[in-house]
């Protein structure tokens, strides 16, 4: 858009005035000046390039502002100040024609012009053994996000959700349940202290006793029965908060029962980055970029959790990803350069793996942290957390923070409708020009013979809608979701501010001014659902 134009304009000047300088319009920052007197936009150029032509920054400010002035109908003004930036102030009617641009491809705008690759993105994979806790909120949040925006800019993506149904937590889990039925039919026995505690196996217990006999206890079928249960249970509470896996990966069947760990053993062998050493087989992670070695097979012939990771990783590339982006807890940050190691020493690609991390979250009331969950005993489920506030607001709360930051949700905050809860302002500016739109009495808006509108703040107000497209583009190649946040609440506000000041139905260029609100919906719109959240047409 103007900012791509203002750097073709600075390219095409300096290859007029130093033809040997080999330049990229990538090397050249734009910026909206900090004051508006300034001008739209500023550029470092010539600090960032005086010592490479030999000259001081002001003088090559003014010589590139003396060329670009020439037969220029572009900005109504251009000029440099001290030390060497320079001003560019861009004329009203190519924004205005900007904005009607944007305004005409709305509903595409932003997103990416050509396919970019094809993506497996995991996240959530939390083990079956027990509802959603916040933590996974935030990292289903995050993950479903990045998946949405990543997808909106041009990339084919597939999510996956990896479960987590082999070893011993499943046997535990089994034998948890196993346990809760025998004390339902009046068997005295106590819960080991490494069992599964919470009260939800109480209830999959009563569910497993009215569906079977006191005599089938099985083991086998205790797991199956839990397991399955409570994966349900994860499905059920990742569609209240609108997320839906286009894969389900299984552990048991996709990695133990299908001979891929036999296949992943001998593949290593063969690459000579396998070692035997007290009655256990090593890899040699260290020489492939980790600080050390780790065990694969156990001396009691026992697999590691960390080969069901290598070869897990392994078929994820071998099904023909471009990138593969794991959503993580910040708990697994060691396992990231093991991980990465492995991938190297199989001879995939390690620079396409991806790690999003993800820190803890507190649930705060009153300035306190609080654990409200009558289920568990243990810690909050999305179920409890979903009782007492709207899921948009939930999905969106979760996100406003780079994923690496400690976050606190606020429950005072999300459960007032005011400026202090960001996403129903920004839903309010929804609504608000839906209402304006529908007071207006016009249907069809006309794009022919719009008059130019020029106040500082519906100017600020096109420049924030043109600045979408960088936002998406920095939210999908920085996997951040939390930038679009920032910038639909700056947006929200902007607009809020133009209401309060502006008589928008009035006649004077009323149909430019319904454009520019109009498509501010729209990328209020559009931003919302990139975060999984919905726009209200009223409040």
């Amino acid at each position: 858009m103007i900012k791509k134009i203002i750097k073709e304009k600075i390219y095409q000047t300096v290859n007029t005035l130093y033809s040997d300088l080999q330049i990229n319009t990538s090397d050249i920052d734009i910026v909206e000046s900090k004051k508006i007197e300034h001008g739209d936009y500023a550029t470092n150029f010539c600090m960032k390039f005086s010592k490479t032509l030999n000259q001081k920054p002001i003088d090559l400010a003014e010589l590139i502002v003396d060329e670009i002035k020439k037969n220029d109908d572009f900005f109504d003004n251009v000029d440099f100040i001290k030390p060497g930036f320079i001003n560019f102030k861009v004329k009203a009617s190519i924004f205005n024609d900007t904005l009607l641009n944007i305004y005409r491809t709305i509903d595409s705008y932003g997103s990416g012009d050509t396919k970019k690759g094809k993506i497996l993105l995991e996240y959530v994979s939390a083990n079956p053994t027990g509802f959603l806790h916040l933590g996974h909120l935030r990292n289903a949040a995050v993950g479903d996000s990045i998946c949405r925006i990543l997808r909106f800019y041009g990339h084919d993506v597939d999510s996956e959700y990896y479960i987590n149904d082999f070893g011993n937590q499943i046997k535990l889990l089994g034998k948890s349940l196993g346990i809760r039925v025998r004390n339902l039919h009046g068997e005295n026995i106590e819960m080991p202290e490494d069992a599964y505690l919470g009260d939800y196996l109480v209830d999959i217990a009563k569910k497993y006793s009215s569906e079977f006999s006191q005599d089938s206890l099985d083991s086998d079928k205790l797991e199956n029965y839990a397991k399955d249960y409570l994966l349900q249970e994860i499905k059920n509470d990742l569609a209240s908060i609108n997320i839906k896996f286009d894969n389900w990966y299984s552990e048991s069947k996709s990695i133990h029962n299908s001979g891929l760990l036999d296949e992943i053993l001998d593949k290593l062998s063969d690459l000579n980055v396998l070692y035997d050493k007290d009655d256990a087989k090593w890899i040699k992670t260290s020489e492939y970029g980790d600080s050390n070695d780790w065990v694969l097979i156990k001396s009691d012939k026992s697999s590691t959790y960390f080969l069901s990771d290598i070869a897990y990783h392994y078929d994820k590339f071998n099904r023909g990803y471009d990138k593969v982006i794991n959503v993580w807890g910040s708990d697994h940050h060691s396992h990231v350069s093991r991980l990465k190691a492995s991938m190297n020493s199989l001879n995939n690609k390690e620079k396409n793996l991806y790690f999003v991390m993800i820190q803890f979250v507190r649930l705060l009331k009153d300035g306190k942290d609080i654990s409200m969950s009558k289920r568990s005993g243990q810690y909050t489920t999305i179920k409890d957390l979903l009782s007492l506030v709207d899921n948009d607001v939930v999905r969106f709360m979760m996100v406003t923070r780079s994923s690496d930051t400690h976050f606190d949700f606020d429950l005072d905050q999300c459960l007032k409708d005011s400026d202090e809860n960001p996403v129903f302002y920004i839903q309010y500016a929804n609504a608000r020009i839906n209402s304006i739109i529908k007071k207006s009495g016009i249907k069809d808006l006309s794009t022919q013979n719009l008059d130019v509108i020029d106040s500082i703040k519906e100017v600020g107000l096109i420049k924030a809608v043109i600045d979408f497209e960088d936002v998406i583009k920095d939210s999908a190649e920085n996997l951040a979701p939390h930038k679009l946040t920032f910038y639909l609440q700056n947006l929200a506000k902007e607009f809020h501010s133009y209401y309060k000041s502006t008589k928008i139905l009035n006649n004077d260029k009323l149909m430019t001014r319904l454009i520019l609100i109009t498509t501010i919906k729209s990328v209020l719109s559009n931003g919302l659902s990139l975060l999984g959240v919905s726009s209200p047409e009223e409040m």
